[in-house]
């Protein structure tokens, strides 16, 4: 966990216009990035935008989340600068924390690049260092036990593995597998044709069955970015829609 950035946030005002925090960015990315606890994404009659792709599960307490997926080949020819980030976790969808395994999928300067991090969030991304390219198989996982959270990271094409161990108490209101638009409405989103999450466990059962799925795609003002396949058992794809 050598690297840290800090995520910027979104204030929003009742009338859906927002106005940009601005810190200081460090990392890999130079984009400005948002955290999805900001605000509450979901909520179209208060905010323009969503910056969360993908599926939560509410309706339970939730201490275990798990899935894998494809490091997708992002298509950085047209979009030169972009960061969106597939992860899992818990909590966020109506909650102010969230604990989240994945990775950034960045086009810096038209070159795509990939950067592996974990979230205990408000708390900074903690980046590490093992590489990570398109075609890779990932699984993930976070789970907690009291206040004691284990959150891995696995690239199983390249043979590398990841556990960090954290504390906290949170709400264990919802559990995710998301794509995450960093952008903040600032940059475009890169083509990354299609993620499919598969293997999705919550608290042990298929991600459709441990809750009340829930499904969000990423947009600004009414302009859908990604488009979600229904939820099947444990399984979904995420498409890449518009920039």
């Amino acid at each position: 966990m050598a690297i840290s950035r800090s995520r910027v946030g979104l204030v929003w005002l009742a009338a859906g216009t927002s106005v940009l925090l601005a810190t200081a960015l460090a990392g890999p990315a130079a984009a400005a990035t948002a955290s999805p606890a900001s605000f509450p994404h979901y909520d179209h009659a208060r905010h323009s935008d969503q910056i969360w792709g993908g599926y939560a599960d509410t309706g339970a307490r939730f201490t275990s989340v798990s899935g894998s997926w494809t490091v997708p080949a992002l298509n950085c020819s047209s979009t030169r600068n972009s960061s969106v980030s597939p992860w899992i976790g818990i909590d966020g969808w109506s909650s102010d924390t969230v604990e989240q395994i994945g990775f950034d999928q960045d086009c810096e300067n038209g070159v795509a690049a990939y950067y592996p991090w974990v979230e205990m969030y408000p708390a900074d991304s903690n980046y590490f260092t093992e590489t990570m390219k398109a075609g890779d198989t990932v699984t993930a996982s976070v789970s907690v036990s009291g206040s004691s959270w284990t959150l891995t990271e696995k690239d199983t094409t390249r043979g590398w593995s990841k556990t960090f161990h954290e504390s906290g108490s949170d709400d264990l209101s919802s559990a995710e597998a998301i794509v995450e638009d960093l952008g903040n409405g600032i940059q475009p989103v890169a083509n990354f044709g299609s993620i499919t999450f598969s293997d999705l466990t919550a608290n042990g059962k298929p991600l459709a069955s441990a809750g009340t799925p829930n499904s969000t795609n990423v947009e600004r003002g009414n302009t859908p970015l990604t488009k979600n396949s229904a939820l099947s058992g444990g399984s979904f794809k995420l498409s890449w829609v518009h920039s």
